[in-house]
């Protein structure tokens, strides 16, 4: 079978992206990522929320927005990806009725502090005292509710909002949550079970996920500096993405304009280690196999990888070593680019926001550039992109994402070609 039928099988279905909505530690929407991750500037800002006072590092991503919640980037991102996409609970309430939805995140945060407090409530009088955490909750530290500790919360609200009684699951599956679920939300439009499926990730960067990271001394001191000499960690932030995916057929009948096809999704587990990649890049490796495989696509069509690039030593050699195990000597002909230089790491949102850079950039035929870098390091001699953006066009696309426990996920896009 072609790439131009972007599936595995002639049953399968052709899945297009019709809209999203997106938060990134820049703002709302898809203008500030044009002005800030294709251009290569990146958000790393003094903290305001959090106490750093204690902290090594005392940088991160917060988005510049009135309203930091799960709630706001939850109901924003869903609103948005449908008003993009065309559609609306009032005119197309049927479909919309039998959509999937499946969203990655950690729950609201709160859920891990209310059941801290239970068992120590001397943490919380020194927490409140310091200034650590502003959750909202009931007198005595209990839940206000059972959504303030339920981390199905937020597919539960993407539900409702576009009205869905169809299949609703949350991924937790930390950083490739989201990218989890775009492709389970894939697999449900392909094999025909929904016309159209609503899938992301929310994330809100919240005291105790930042103080977890900086004891782990996982993050860098100023900037992420991916696949460079001098990288020495990660640094996290704000991010949310919702996006449409839809059965081709119906996108059309409907009058919608496809801002991109899906065309293979892949998933696998080092089984290595619990926080390290494995240094070869089995597992990531099986997981691009895996997306291009299922698109019917070879290797030496990919024009683009979004890496997942965290700009940790251990991840950004074990991807490198996955690309090359992947891609052979094309390995070094495909640009490759870490936006996490610009936007930091969004955890559970990170594989629904790259996915969405992934698609602006074959819509733009634009290459997001590797920022911060500064020197090449032995072994890591791929095209990272380092002196700014490119233009090309760009027909395949590919995102990764990993995540602790050795999960990978590979997402494969493909540029509208108008029903080519």
């Amino acid at each position: 079978m072609s790439l131009s039928k972007g599936s595995s099988s002639f049953m399968d279905k052709r899945v297009v992206i019709t809209g999203y909505g997106v938060v990134t530690p820049f703002g709302l929407g898809e203008a500030p990522i044009f002005d800030n991750v294709f251009e290569g500037k990146h958000c790393f800002r003094p903290l305001h929320s959090i106490d750093t006072s204690r902290s090594y590092t005392k940088v991160g991503g917060e988005a510049p927005v009135e309203e930091r919640s799960y709630k706001f980037f939850t109901e924003y991102c869903a609103g948005e990806a449908l008003a993009m996409a065309g559609l609306d609970p009032e005119n197309h309430g049927s479909s919309l009725e039998k959509a999937a939805v499946a969203v990655g995140n950690l729950g609201d945060g709160t859920y891990l502090l209310n059941y801290y407090e239970q068992f120590s409530p001397g943490w919380e009088e020194e927490a409140v005292a310091s200034k650590k955490t502003e959750f909202a909750r009931s007198e005595g530290g209990r839940p206000v509710s059972i959504h303030d500790s339920n981390p199905y919360e937020q597919a539960a609200a993407v539900a409702g909002i576009i009205g869905s009684t169809g299949e609703c699951l949350a991924f937790t599956n930390a950083c490739v949550a989201s990218a989890n679920a775009i492709g389970y939300g894939f697999d449900q439009v392909r094999k025909g079970r929904t016309p159209v499926a609503a899938a992301g990730g929310i994330n809100v960067l919240y005291p105790i996920v930042f103080y977890n990271f900086d004891s782990s001394r996982a993050m860098a001191e100023e900037v992420v500096r991916p696949f460079s000499k001098h990288r020495s960690g990660l640094l996290i932030g704000d991010g949310a993405a919702i996006l449409i995916l839809e059965e081709l057929q119906h996108a059309l009948s409907r009058g919608a304009e496809p801002l991109a096809e899906m065309i293979g999704w892949g998933l696998s587990s080092d089984g290595f280690h619990i926080t390290q990649p494995d240094p070869e890049g089995d597992g990531l490796a099986r997981s691009m196999k895996t997306a291009l495989r299922q698109a019917n696509c070879r290797p030496e069509e990919v024009d683009y990888i979004n890496a997942h690039g965290t700009g940790t030593p251990l991840n950004d050699s074990s991807e490198t070593n996955a690309l090359k195990q992947v891609f052979g000597e094309h390995a070094r002909h495909i640009p490759v680019s870490s936006t996490k230089s610009t936007t930091g790491h969004m955890l559970e949102a990170t594989g629904a926001v790259e996915a969405i850079i992934s698609v602006l950039a074959l819509i733009q035929g634009k290459i997001p550039p590797t920022a911060n870098f500064v020197e090449p390091d032995e072994g890591l001699d791929l095209d990272y992109v380092t002196e700014g953006s490119r233009q090309k066009r760009l027909d395949v696309v590919m995102s990764n994402s990993r995540a602790f426990g050795g999960n990978n996920c590979t997402l494969l896009f493909r540029r509208w070609n108008g029903g080519e």
